[in-house]
């Protein structure tokens, strides 16, 4: 706006008509983008330059701005600022160094934009030449198309990574890229080459760096838990709440849409491999911690950070100081798994899309080997470690909320087998999710290995477990024809028979009392319709030539003690009924019969019950992960914004590094 200025008594207009003055920084950007060498006419062009401080909007847009023949024009300055910006780096001035720095991640992530559909050598050759490229970077075989990343594999930053994660300053700064960073280099080539970084990450054994990765695993799961929690709240308090209370729970799916939010594969694949790769790290899921969102401390303010979908940014600094204060006796406590298990129960209620389907996958991923782990079941099973854990749970019409304050304080194994027979309940649906469902049942048996191994007796509602997976089957049968269309349900049919049998054999063994072997004859008694269906449509499919025909009989044959226990007690059942002239039998008066004639009972020792094959990533989930990588990398590229690095920040982190 053009101002009135008073000078000498005389009135005239300002000269805020006129263009305004570029800064002088932005006039060498300029000069840059010129196909002369800037330093022709000004020797002392590049010193100059990095002692201004950098105006990176104004430099990626003028890279943005460019096509690809424009910018091969001009190719030499940017192989001269590319090298003036490495040598600036080892310079001790300060201000230089910052400078050259934001300078060159605006460069690189410009030139990758421009890049984007070709090889890392054209990268290589835009930002210093194939000519220089060997004596810059020093790589000596090039194996990758990504060759900035190949020489990152030969000239390791394994242990400034570490660095970052064990000293606290840095790691509230930079400690969610840093883990973020280690996922990536740990997937790169994983399955062509040998990758330092997966041999690095294995052995790592120093407590304060597996601790200060599981802090910022932990902390990004649970800002995610509570944005969650928060938009869940919103929702529930609006309108659109008063109207679904109104006319029943006819929108209840509708709803659940609404708050669905976007998940964070990037740290979710951090925890995996972190649990995959190294034993060490086991310990720090049950390391305990106040419950994040409970205790507050006043810090500074965190850098502004870009808007990004909700789960995909790191958690703010308030969050990360939050959690690394001294535990609070009237407190509640988390960990790293329960935080795990929140997010799991989120993120594992919606799997109609394929992105959270395989957010489920890596979630369940995840849970196999936490519970293929011998000291990961040992602190599980701890009865001195009890927690109220309040998983999520998708909104359906039969059942009500659960209050959070009648939670009760138990092992972490009981959160666990919650959270699976919470699945199995909640996705028995058109699109039927079999690769998870088949995950699913593969954690339960392997919890009920342990048990079995351990003669651990678990006070859990067992009943829940056998009702989920008495549906389940059922649901399988009403649904034959169409499932077998797209899935080999046997598979998953013989994998919930065994779990049944696994009780069946060992039950006395784990179970917490007589009682609960009681009840789970009854069940089976009761629910005789389901597994006679059952035994019907695999008979059937067993008897003829088709392409079912093995994997039916295999259940047919694993039936046969469920059988033997039906035809055994229903007689008796029926008789008992008769001879007392009761129409209904009560569940006690079942339970009588059961009791009184076990030892009339004979059953089949079955062989490999309480065996499984362990995970392996390699041989059968590479291609998964592969897809898994791609997206991350995708996703996390998109979300970089060097404009939020400061100067100041920068200076003060130079300061502390020199």
């Amino acid at each position: 706006m053009a101002q009135v200025e008073k000078r000498g008594g005389l009135l005239r207009k300002s000269s805020a008509s006129k263009k305004p003055l570029k800064e002088k920084v932005v006039l060498m950007y300029d000069e840059i983008f010129m196909t002369e060498d800037p330093s022709k006419c000004s020797p002392r062009f590049w010193e100059e330059l990095f002692l201004m401080k950098v105006n990176l909007e104004y430099l990626e847009g003028k890279l943005e701005s460019l096509d690809g023949e424009e910018l091969m024009k001009i190719k030499d300055n940017i192989n001269c600022l590319f090298q003036h910006c490495i040598q600036a780096l080892g310079e001790e001035h300060p201000i230089r160094v910052v400078n050259a720095l934001q300078t060159l991640c605006a460069l690189i992530r410009g030139v990758h934009q421009k890049n984007k559909s070709t090889s890392g050598f054209d990268i290589i050759n835009m930002l210093m030449g194939f000519d220089k490229a060997e004596l810059c970077m020093k790589v000596t075989d090039n194996i990758s198309q990504n060759t900035i990343l190949e020489y990152v594999m030969i000239n390791s930053i394994f242990e400034a990574i570490l660095q970052i994660l064990s000293h606290p300053p840095s790691r509230r700064e930079h400690g969610y890229d840093a883990v973020v960073l280690l996922a990536l280099l740990v997937n790169y080539r994983k399955y062509e080459s040998v990758n330092p970084y997966i041999v690095k990450l294995s052995i790592v054994d120093d407590e304060a760096t597996l601790n200060g990765m599981g802090l910022v695993i932990a902390q990004a799961l649970s800002e995610y838990n509570r944005q969650y929690k928060d938009k869940e709240e919103e929702h529930q308090s609006g309108f659109f709440s008063a109207l679904t209370n109104m006319v029943g729970s006819m929108f209840i799916a509708d709803a659940h849409e609404k708050i669905s939010v976007q998940t964070n594969e990037a740290i979710l694949l951090a925890l995996y491999e972190a649990v995959h790769l190294n034993r060490n790290f086991i310990t720090v899921l049950a390391q305990s911690h106040p419950e994040m969102g409970l205790v507050t401390t006043p810090v500074s303010p965190a850098p502004t950070t870009p808007v990004t979908p909700l789960g995909t940014t790191p958690p703010s600094s308030d969050v990360i100081s939050s959690v690394e204060l001294p535990l609070d006796a009237d407190v509640q406590t988390s960990n790293l798994l329960i935080t795990f298990l929140k997010y799991s129960s989120i993120v594992m209620q919606d799997t109609k899309d394929e992105h959270r389907l395989h957010s489920g996958k890596l979630c369940l991923i995840i849970l196999t080997c936490i519970a293929e782990d011998q000291y990961a079941n040992a602190f599980l099973h701890d009865d001195n470690m009890n927690f109220r854990v309040n998983l999520h749970r998708m909104p359906m019409r039969h059942r009500k909320k659960a209050a959070d304050k009648n939670l009760p304080c138990r092992p972490l194994v009981c959160a666990v087998l919650d959270l699976m027979v919470e699945f199995i309940v909640t996705h028995m649906m058109k699109e039927f999710p079999m690769d998870l469902y088949i995950r699913c049942i593969q954690v339960v048996h392997k919890l009920l290995c342990y048990q079995k191994k351990c003669r651990v007796r678990l006070h859990y509602t067992w009943r829940e477990l056998w009702s989920a997976l008495i549906n389940l089957l059922k649901f399988l049968m009403s649904n034959e024809t169409v499932l077998l269309a797209k899935h080999n349900i046997f598979t998953l049919a013989l994998m919930i028979v065994n779990l049944f049998n696994m009780f069946i054999t060992y039950g006395d063994t784990f179970l917490p009392t007589p009682s609960s072997y009681d009840e789970l004859y009854y069940e089976i008694i009761r629910m005789h319709q389901s597994f006679d269906n059952l035994y019907s449509m695999v008979l059937r499919l067993s008897t003829n030539a088709g392409q079912w025909k093995e994997a039916a009989s295999k259940v047919t044959h694993a039936l046969v003690n469920i059988r033997a226990i039906i035809n055994h007690f229903n007689p008796k059942i029926e008789s008992y009924a008769a001879v007392n002239h009761i129409s209904q039998l009560s569940e006690e008066q079942v339970l009588e019969v059961v009791r009184a004639n076990y030892d009339t009972l004979t059953l089949k020792l079955q062989d490999g019950l309480d065996q499984y094959e362990r995970y392996s990533e390699q041989h059968k989930e590479a291609a998964f992960f592969k897809e898994l990588v791609r997206s991350i990398s995708t996703n996390v590229r998109r979300n970089l914004a060097f404009h939020t690095l400061s100067q100041e920040v920068l200076l003060k982190e130079f300061s502390t590094i020199s």
